[in-house]
């Protein structure tokens, strides 16, 4: 089994065009990333009424500057994740295939009653990509040297917090 990883996102404010989480292999790596999960959910707590967003699971070719993240192994007995493969938020990135592309409620939950926005804080529907775990004839999105798999709000809104995750292998 390979070791498998998670690069988490906590609070990432939106803005016009985001790289809201992203990971990537440099040109010096001769790993390859698999990313199996990718997770959008709507946890912020700020005050934020009727807005919507357009986002995109893409792949990239680039990815650099911005707040870096450090994955966590599922198993802490894995060796450590490839120097070459970074992860992070808010990075310059250069977007290259569009896997999928989906609009986004980023209103606050609310406490009392129940809203769309209510729902994307529950795993299953905050889950963006699936490359279908049971059926061994999927593959994940694969990215090699020069590539990566990226959460991107391709959308205008400039309110509210999400927290995001990628699930990922590295062999």
């Amino acid at each position: 089994m390979a070791a498998t990883w998670r690069a988490t996102g906590a609070a990432i404010a939106y803005a016009s065009a985001k790289d809201m989480l992203d990971v990537f292999n440099d040109t010096a790596t001769a790993k390859v990333i698999r990313v199996y999960r990718g997770t959008w959910l709507n946890n912020g707590t700020g005050a934020v009424t009727g807005v919507v967003t357009t986002c995109q699971v893409v792949r990239i070719t680039a990815a650099s500057a911005g707040t870096a993240v450090t994955p966590v192994a599922h198993d802490t007995t894995s060796a450590a994740l490839d120097a070459n493969t970074t992860a992070g938020h808010n990075r310059t990135t250069t977007e290259s295939d569009v896997f999928r592309r989906f609009l986004y409620i980023n209103e606050e939950p609310v406490v009392a009653g129940v809203t769309q926005a209510n729902w994307l804080t529950l795993i299953p529907f905050g889950e963006v990509w699936n490359a279908g775990y049971g059926d061994s004839n999927i593959e994940p999105i694969v990215c090699r040297a020069t590539q990566g798999f990226e959460l991107l709000q391709a959308g205008s809104s400039a309110v509210g917090t999400a927290d995001l995750e990628i699930e990922f292998t590295n062999t």
